[in-house]
């Protein structure tokens, strides 16, 4: 251990810390097939990665000294400590960071040109020691259990056999003092590099006013039957921010949304009321799991009525077919991370343009998210796809920085 590693370990012995836990999936599979000699060979490639291409990318990507700590901790499991208390933005992007070179990386076997890929799990979580690896492993657990790459536990909010009441009164709370809030992600105009619109998404404070990460309270949000309540807050506020400073916002809803009536009630009653129809857009999410295209279509007509623009969010997760174009009236596509990440490989520049292609010749504007560096940006600019989105556009932010950065430009 370096002098740095173990001063950084003394100084923030009693100080919040971030750790990423990374498990190889099915492993006992690749130590079956290849042996276990390759097996470790593959750990050690892997841990060589994420100590120098990974760290150096963290590094760059943090911009200041921060101690990284990295070790193999058992057999296929991996722990990634920084020695800081990262935001929820940025606890996300670190997350990318390491699964992207992760999952992209090839893997060479022992005596043999054959090289193989991976997929991992990985739990996170803040906190202090005592705390750090307890809730790391529990995200890590159930994110396993749900099938899904990555989970965050906040040890503040989870660090107790009575989690679930906390969190329960912390969604609580944010109803009743109406605290639910939109963040603002800008969404660029990819020939003029204008801002043109804002992505809402939702965030919720907790009692010492930290902003709550997504993963945290949607999903029990929704176990609680609370989630239309904060969604009826968020579409209040985001109309009201629309009213007043005359700005282009998106709306995320999802299927369960859309079916429900009070829902779009409130939708279309406060367009009517406060005239905001040509400023806001409806973002469509899991377009996939939509089984009735004609009750989407008329929720759709009568959002349209009022000069409401639709869009089809994550499109191409899971290679979605042109089906839900064609059977959804709608004006945006915004392309899925899971592809715009890897526009610079051959079969997903291609499978991007293909899709570009065919929406145009539908009349139908195109938006790139997850852009999050200028290589990937100018991938995207060079087939001419119409807005981007991501970090290196922008991250989310509250209306009073929105207001800033316009008032400065003026």
């Amino acid at each position: 251990m370096s002098l740095f590693q173990r001063l950084c370990k003394h100084f923030f012995k009693n100080k919040t810390k971030t750790i990423y836990i990374i498990d190889i999936l099915y492993m006992k599979d690749i130590n079956a097939l290849y042996g276990f000699k390759n097996g470790d060979y593959i750990l050690s490639q892997l841990l060589a990665l994420l100590k120098n291409k990974i760290k150096k990318d963290l590094l760059k990507y943090l911009e200041t000294k921060v101690c990284i700590d990295i070790k193999n901790t058992h057999v296929d499991v991996f722990t990634l400590t920084i020695f800081k208390e990262l935001d929820e933005m940025d606890i996300l992007e670190v997350k990318n960071i390491i699964f992207h070179n992760i999952i992209t990386a090839q893997y060479k076997l022992l005596h043999s040109d054959i090289q193989i890929d991976l997929d991992v799990t990985i739990g996170c979580s803040k906190g202090l020691d005592k705390d750090l690896q307890i809730y790391a492993e529990k995200a890590l657990h159930n994110a396993k259990m749900n099938y899904i790459h990555f989970m965050y536990y906040d040890s503040k909010l989870y660090r107790n056999h009575f989690e679930n009441a906390e969190l329960l009164t912390t969604l609580q709370n944010n109803i009743k003092e109406k605290k639910v809030e939109p963040f603002f992600q800008p969404i660029m105009d990819n020939k003029t590099s204008e801002i043109v619109k804002y992505e809402a998404l939702m965030r919720l404070y907790d009692q010492k006013g930290n902003v709550l990460l997504p993963q945290v309270f949607l999903s029990k949000a929704r176990k609680y039957r609370l989630f239309n309540k904060l969604m009826e807050i968020l579409i209040i506020k985001v109309i009201n921010y629309i009213k007043e400073y005359k700005i282009h916002v998106n709306i995320n809803l999802d299927y369960n949304d859309i079916l429900n009536p009070a829902m779009k009630n409130l939708i279309i009653n406060n367009i009517k009321d406060n005239d905001v129809g040509s400023y806001l857009t409806i973002e469509i999410l899991e377009s996939s799991k939509i089984s009735n295209f004609y009750l989407v279509n008329d929720f759709i007509n009568d959002l349209k009525a009022f000069d409401v623009k639709i869009a089809i969010d994550d499109f191409g997760s899971g290679f979605s077919n042109y089906e839900h174009i064609l059977n959804i009236n709608t004006d945006y596509i915004k392309l899925d991370g899971s592809l715009i990440k890897k526009i610079d490989e051959d079969i997903y520049y291609n499978l991007v343009k293909s899709i570009t292609l065919f929406c145009k010749e539908q009349n139908i504007k195109i938006v790139a998210e997850f852009v999050g560096d200028l290589k990937t940006l100018r991938y995207v600019k060079s087939l001419n796809i119409h807005y981007s989105q991501g970090y290196y556009i922008g991250k989310p932010v509250e209306i009073n920085e929105i207001l800033k950065r316009e008032n400065n430009e003026n």
